[in-house]
């Protein structure tokens, strides 16, 4: 038993490090049946009565693996009966993900994962949401990510705490995960998937660690761990430097624009000059996925000079030199493009229009219909998957809700007075080729609410800065009903 106290105070170290909990918080804790995630709840189960939490257990079949990702559903539920332990599961086809969103299998499954968790956190009004990930994880992540090159940001690995999600195991090796199920007789599921090499993770595992801790230093998970938790304090100190040196830099931001006075972002250490164009991208784009070393630099070198000069990159951006200053926009809107499968229930991402829908199937006929444009009612039973969110294309017709007869697209918006190059920002909603709702707008007669509705699909579309779409629309509350 001094194995399993040391393991728990261990992990109520981490917890009191970071600030994971506080006292009466709802946790939602992610579950896949591995052993890992048992240990966690299990763990998380014996500090319930200390914290005072209330727990959920949450798990999604990503549909890769057939017979077994059902028997992890059905052990899984039994596994939270035991524990006296609410389970809330779903699936997702993470291949079909992956292919409409090309995205790599890893990747689909990630987002899947978290947009899942995000909804039942908000569906049961949790706080936190707990992770299993461990400092075996961490030391894959960072070694991933040497290899493939990555910053600062990037070599410091895994967050402890990021927004909800929190992570008690993170440092934890895995070899002690497993004691910890020994010692507490558990039997968690095995992920035949963590055994395959064509994952890259995966060889990292069982080849690259074991190699390096032969050959090189026995001790090289903690030489790792130690060099992220190193990185990752240096790296808080000079993210509070780069927003210093932005504010310092930025001749103001507005109309989706941010611009940058050049002899000031020149007066800059090297290493903050990248930073603070990495951020004012991010700003801009609401993310940096696709953004590289090698953008960041084209950037730089192209702000000393005379006249003007233009750069692309990736997420619609639009660098532009104008003399003495850096703009730093979207593209025209004519160039927007995009295309996705609406997840249902779940999170879907629109990361062209900084926009996320978010979606829900309710039983009770609404009564009273919120009158911001950020929700929209649909009569679920009237509609056939997949729906899919796209731009408006040539042609486009739908019938309004109190209409006879369609209208084009195109009309629609001038009848609103909708600026030209706002209309291919907002997104239309497709139900077997018919478009169901115009969203933010008007949604099509024919899969309006009705008195003989029986299963209502709910939608509240989410925005940077928490504002609706819609012209003249009222501020998104940010909280789902």
């Amino acid at each position: 038993m001094e194995r399993v106290g040391s393991f728990l105070g261990k992990v109520k170290g981490t917890i009191a490090k970071y600030r994971m909990l506080r006292p009466n918080v709802r946790v939602v804790v992610g579950v896949s049946g591995g052993p890992d995630s048992v240990s966690l709840i299990h763990l998380l189960r014996r500090l319930e009565d200390e914290y005072n939490l209330t727990l959920w257990i949450a798990h999604l079949n990503h549909k890769l693996r057939g017979r077994e990702g059902e028997e992890e559903v059905r052990w899984v539920k039994q596994f939270g009966r035991e524990l006296d332990i609410p389970v809330i599961s779903d699936s997702c086809n993470v291949s079909l993900l992956a292919k409409k969103k090309k995205l790599s299998l890893e990747e689909a499954g990630r987002r899947a994962r978290y947009n899942f968790l995000e909804h039942v956190a908000n569906e049961v009004g949790a706080s936190r949401i707990a992770l299993a990930h461990t400092a075996s994880d961490q030391v894959e992540t960072l070694l991933m990510r040497l290899i493939k090159g990555a910053g600062l940001d990037g070599l410091s690995g895994i967050p402890p705490v990021r927004g909800k999600v929190i992570r008690p195991l993170i440092e934890i090796f895995r070899e002690e995960v497993e004691l910890y199920c020994k010692d507490n007789r558990l039997y968690p599921c095995q992920d035949s998937s963590n055994l395959q090499l064509r994952f890259l993770r995966n060889r990292i595992r069982w080849d690259l660690i074991p190699h390096l801790s032969r050959q090189y230093n026995p001790g090289i998970g903690e030489t790792i761990l130690r060099t992220s938790q190193i990185l990752r304090e240096e790296g808080d100190y000079l993210e509070r430097e780069t927003r210093r040196a932005l504010r310092l830099a930025a001749l103001g931001q507005n109309n989706g624009r941010l611009i940058l006075d050049i002899q000031k972002l020149h007066g800059l250490h090297p290493a903050i000059q990248r930073r603070v164009v990495r951020k004012a991208l991010g700003k801009i784009k609401g993310d940096l996925k696709r953004v590289t070393f090698d953008h960041i630099s084209s950037v730089l070198g192209m702000a000393p000079g005379r006249g003007t000069k233009k750069l692309d990159l990736p997420g619609d951006l639009v660098v532009q030199r104008e003399y003495d200053r850096l703009v730093i926009k979207r593209r025209k809107n004519k160039e927007l493009s995009f295309h996705y499968p609406l997840i249902v229930p779940g999170k879907t991402e629109l990361p062209e229009l900084r926009l996320s829908l978010e979606a829900e199937i309710i039983l009770d006929r609404p009564t009273n219909f919120a009158k911001e444009g950020s929700i929209g009612y649909l009569d679920w039973d009237r509609l056939e998957e997949p729906l899919f969110l796209r731009q408006r294309e040539r042609g486009d017709k739908f019938q309004p809700s109190g209409m006879i007869g369609t209208k084009k697209i195109k009309d629609f918006f001038i009848d609103l007075k909708i600026p030209l190059e706002q209309r291919d920002m907002i997104p239309l909603l497709i139900s077997k080729d018919k478009i169901t709702w115009v969203v933010g707008y008007r949604v099509d007669e024919r899969f309006k609410i009705r008195q003989d509705t029986l299963r209502v699909l709910r939608i509240k579309v989410r925005k940077n800065e928490d504002q609706s779409i819609g012209k003249g629309r009222k501020k998104n509350q940010g909280n789902r009903s």
